[in-house]
């Protein structure tokens, strides 16, 4: 489990009260707040410095470059347009399983996360002691502006385009031309197909087809975002070879360069060779998943919200190490990861009573199993409009009612109450 503090960032001031300001990142981790708060700021900067960890540790780049300030601030941190979020009291610190960054002063330092360095961290900083080997992430992040590929041809051609988002079209784009038949959707009872011919997404229901430009809005946001998950989790959830083809020609000559090193070096036998060569393979390969994804409600009915929540959460169970991080203004969203920590609460009651396999089907009919997750993978921050970040409160692991999102649905009832009450006056 990685962790990171960040205080006078932009919207966040005071950042964390709890855990010497250190907030987990969790298997399934979610950021609720109003607009403006720094929801897609700390998703932005934990998918930076998640990139840059995993950088360092393919030796793709060295410490020493990587904490020049200019090209910290400017360049990495630009790549999501944060560059302007830096103050001069700008805390941020990292924790990850393979490298400790901390930015401090105007000054940025990263250390190598060696098992005493942890242990130091542990007792003087509250750091979480889910410290454990580091597994090579495919990082993706999924911007808000992602319907913008559904609506305009040829739309990378277009300048002037955030780095992250050309990004995205890259994977959309491998996801499309691995599309190889129809694709049932979770959503709208209809299915994809990509027309190779044309370069064109296409949506198919029983009596019409229609180009994805055409649809509505929520297939426009939705269906780009489901399909890079899918095929990005699948592809690693399978082990397919095709997750080494995203290596750089530079990678792929470093790469090379090593697998010569050791099969040439007559000190070592074909065993250690053997395992030398698997340590390698793992060190360039991606090896899990982290799926960050920016409001995934978009234009959305409350029931499609469950249903592409409950598929991504399926995903992220596909793979050990899978990470799903969520921005979200939806309070169907957290009431419906509610039903998932509760479903995986049951799910472990029933697994070995007699009746287990009708008691399943039951459960499938509200939350399918695949998407169950447990209360200890979870957790949900509030971002408030002062700079703060709060831990949503749980009940028996479940998280409370008593939260900025459910708080308006509250007052929509407390107004209607008071409209009576003049109501009564008449």
């Amino acid at each position: 489990m990685s962790q990171i503090k960040v205080k006078n960032f932009g919207p966040i001031k005071s950042g964390f009260a709890e855990n010497n300001g250190f907030i987990d990142i969790r298997k399934i981790t979610v950021f609720i707040g109003n607009q403006g708060t720094g929801k897609s700021s700390i998703a932005k900067l934990i998918s930076t410095l998640s990139w840059l960890e995993k950088q360092l540790y393919r030796r793709n780049l060295e410490i020493k470059y990587v904490t020049n300030y200019n090209r910290f601030v400017k360049t990495y941190c630009n790549y999501h347009n944060l560059k302007n979020y830096f103050l001069p009291e700008t805390e941020i610190k990292y924790v990850g399983n393979a490298f400790y960054f901390s930015f401090e002063d105007g000054k940025l330092n990263i250390d190598p996360m060696t098992s005493s360095l942890f242990n130091i961290m542990c007792i003087g900083n509250n750091i979480h002691k889910g410290y454990k080997e580091y597994i090579v992430p495919k990082i993706m992040y999924v911007p808000a502006e992602r319907n913008f590929f559904s609506v305009v041809k040829e739309a990378e051609k277009v300048k002037g385009l955030p780095q992250s988002l050309s990004t995205f079209f890259e994977e959309l784009e491998r996801s499309q031309q691995e599309l190889s038949e129809s694709l049932t959707l979770p959503v709208g009872d209809v299915k994809l197909e990509f027309d190779k011919i044309n370069s064109s997404l296409n949506i198919l229901g029983q009596d019409y087809k229609l180009n994805i430009s055409e649809s509505s809005s929520g297939f426009q946001s939705f269906i780009p975002l489901f399909l890079v998950s899918r095929n990005i989790a699948l592809s690693i959830g399978q082990n397919k070879d095709s997750s080494q083809n995203e290596l750089s020609g530079e990678e792929q000559q470093r790469l090379k360069i090593e697998i010569e090193r050791i099969l040439s070096n007559d000190n070592l036998s074909e065993e250690v060779k053997k395992a030398a060569l698997e340590v390698l393979s793992s060190k360039y390969k991606n090896e899990c998943f982290l799926n960050i994804v920016e409001e995934i409600e978009q234009n959305l009915f409350p029931k499609s919200q469950k249903d592409v929540l409950y598929k991504l959460l399926e995903f992220a169970n596909l793979t050990e190490g899978n990470t799903l991080i969520l921005t979200t203004h939806s309070p169907y969203i957290i009431n419906y990861l509610t039903l998932a920590i509760k479903g995986y609460q049951v799910l472990q009651k029933i697994l070995d009573l007699p009746n287990s396999n009708l008691l399943k089907e039951q459960l499938e009919n509200i939350v399918p199993q695949v998407s169950c997750v447990s209360d200890e993978d979870s957790v949900v921050y509030e971002l408030t409009e002062t700079g703060e970040i709060i831990k949503l409160s749980t009940y028996e692991g479940l998280p409370t009612d008593e939260n900025y999102l459910n708080s308006f649905l509250a007052e929509t009832n407390n107004l209607f109450d008071n409209l009576l009450e003049i109501e009564e006056q008449i």
